[in-house]
């Protein structure tokens, strides 16, 4: 690793730290400000990184035609729908109806913009979205069981004080996945568009490192107020993407194909 790579790992310990003392404090000064941010951060900016998992998928299956890769697409693009359905409408058979005919939709129009594009785009960026999704996939399923191991309690259902655990301790309240923050894990993935370069030699401009930590920290800051999360879940969330992005990077690297 290089000393620039240490970076984040120096600020997210002494962010921790600053939870173990103020978690509580952090996310009751700002629960319930902003909630349209709040709702727009929780709702809608996940849904395009998501996106990205259904086109690796159909990219994979234009350039091979195997079936197995358009399932995989079809299965993600369900997830995607249902996911950003839930938050709006009950969970029934027509929703699920209807998630089947947006998802056959969504990958049709993926593919007939894929099977537009020249092979050569797909075999230079192919390399890029397979690292995307290999990041986002392993991070998810990371965080989904630490979420059920931890079992900590969100700061909105917390009826008293009491209930407040702290986060290096592992709570065991069962159906309660405050630790580690999903959505933060998620928007995490967007530190992979600092390896989307024209050629290998290309120097990441300042511009994109502001984005991409402007965007981690909003999502973060915006969980904190729909009180869905404290200061240090976020963070470990931040921490188990940062951390399989760094080794997913490597093992593209060695290959030459990153």
């Amino acid at each position: 690793m290089t000393k620039k790579e240490w970076i984040p790992y120096v600020l997210a310990c002494a962010l921790l730290l600053l939870g173990s003392y103020y978690d509580y404090t952090i996310t009751d000064r700002l629960y319930g400000s902003l909630p349209s941010v709040g709702i727009f951060f929780e709702r809608l900016i996940l849904v395009p990184i998501q996106g990205v998992i259904i086109w690796t998928f159909c990219l994979l299956y234009v350039e091979k035609k195997q079936l197995w890769k358009l399932l995989c697409a079809f299965i993600a693009s369900m997830y995607a729908v249902i996911d950003a359905m839930h938050y709006w409408f009950t969970i029934d058979i027509t929703l699920c109806v209807a998630a089947v005919l947006v998802s056959i939709v969504l990958l049709c129009s993926m593919l007939a913009v894929l099977n537009h594009l020249p092979i050569a785009w797909i075999q230079k960026h192919r390399s890029f979205f397979l690292f995307f999704t290999c990041v986002l996939l392993s991070s998810m399923l990371i965080t989904t069981l630490l979420k059920s191991v931890w079992g900590r309690i969100r700061y909105r259902d917390l009826h008293s004080m009491a209930e407040f655990c702290v986060w290096y301790k592992p709570c065991g309240r069962i159906s309660n996945y405050s630790f580690p923050s999903g959505h933060t894990a998620a928007i995490s993935v967007i530190l992979c568009f600092l390896q989307w370069k024209h050629n290998p030699y290309e120097r990441v401009s300042l511009l994109r490192y502001v984005l991409v930590a402007g965007g981690i920290a909003l999502m973060a800051i915006s969980r904190m107020m729909m009180g869905a999360h404290f200061l240090s879940d976020t963070i470990a969330g931040f921490l188990i993407t940062y951390t399989l992005y760094l080794i997913w990077k490597y093992h593209f690297r060695k290959r030459g194909i990153l």
